[in-house]
């Protein structure tokens, strides 16, 4: 039998014991319930720059009746609205002209951001290819007379330019295409392509290499080219609480302005890049709500072949998150 003494020093190496494997940062206790549904969308919300978007206003009949350029000023994207009176419509296609409306406002939005392209929803995949693409530059326009949305007349667009700090080959102009729910289904080519230019960037001032699109409509718009090579998958399986009801799995290419979500399912916890480009360094991003806990993981690696990777998120708080998605 076990002398008294002997029994008291098994006691404590089983409790020193157990408080060393507590400790262990690898080992997390994940909630025996099935995955719930998790709105991500307040959050992802701060992600996005508000300097990159603008809302002008042209109030009283005949506000805009002459050609005008817009400037978002800290990106330096221009908008050139010509033929004013020519150019609207409801959605109910009657011609809405400039002059005519009593309180006209045109948005725009700019995002070259990756983690803020992300945030919004807008991974850089090409529709129906499913291949990953490289951005210089996304552009949502909207219109509205008197709170009413407008549309470009058939036959009509809108001149943008795009700032770049380097030149790209084989740019073109993309929209995004969605499902009957209003779904992001990826970009869709409209084999129209992206003119290099270069512009004055103030009166007698230095010129701007950039490229020139021209809109054909409102909506969101992609300056940006498919990447050669996407030809293999690249799967990431995170533990089972981690499902695409609560969790967002994200690809960040390295020294390439593009990154893609990968898709999920709410059944497991597989999420899959079907169509990587060859030879690119990228980061794997997760990020996770279960309950009220944030849970994230970041991870490097480097597409060569098909690959099937394991990754175990963190506890981390919210600020952890948004931290993770502005620095891209």
């Amino acid at each position: 039998m076990y002398s008294r003494t002997r029994i008291g020093h098994l006691l404590l190496w089983g409790l020193a014991w157990m408080g060393v494997y507590a400790c262990r940062e690898d080992v997390y206790e994940f909630a025996p319930y099935p995955p719930a549904a998790e709105d991500f969308s307040a959050l992802l919300e701060q992600v996005a720059e508000a300097a990159n978007h603008a809302v002008f206003h042209f109030e009283g009949a005949g506000a805009l009746s002459e050609d005008t350029t817009l400037t978002l000023v800290n990106s330096g994207v221009r908008l050139f609205l010509t033929q004013t009176e020519t150019l609207f419509e409801g959605e109910d296609g009657v011609p809405v002209p400039c002059s005519t409306c009593p309180s006209l406002s045109v948005e725009v939005t700019f995002s070259a951001r990756k983690g803020e392209w992300l945030a919004r929803g807008l991974s850089q995949r090409s529709y129906p290819e499913g291949k990953v693409m490289e951005s210089v530059g996304i552009v949502r326009l909207r219109a509205s007379c008197a709170g009413k949305p407008l549309r470009l007349r058939p036959g009509r667009a809108i001149r943008v330019q795009i700032p770049v700090n380097a030149s790209k080959n084989n740019l073109g102009l993309f929209t995004a295409q969605e499902d009957s729910k209003g779904n992001r289904l990826g970009w869709r080519d409209l084999n129209q392509p992206a003119l290099s230019v270069v512009f004055p960037i103030s009166l007698g001032g230095s010129l701007q290499p950039g490229y020139e699109v021209q809109l054909p409509q409102v909506g969101w718009f992609n300056c940006a080219r498919v990447l050669p090579d996407s030809t293999v998958s690249l799967c990431v399986t995170l533990p089972k609480q981690f499902t695409a009801l609560n969790t967002r799995v994200f690809a960040v290419f390295n020294y390439t302005q593009a990154a893609v979500e990968l898709e999920g399912s709410m059944a497991d916890s597989r999420f899959c890049l079907e169509k990587a480009p060859v030879g690119r360094a990228v980061s794997l991003v997760v990020i996770s709500k279960i309950s009220t806990q944030y849970w994230a993981a970041e991870f490097s690696t480097q597409v060569s072949t098909s690959a099937e990777l394991s990754l175990v998120p963190r506890p981390v708080l919210e600020e952890a998150i948004l931290s993770l998605l502005k620095k891209f």
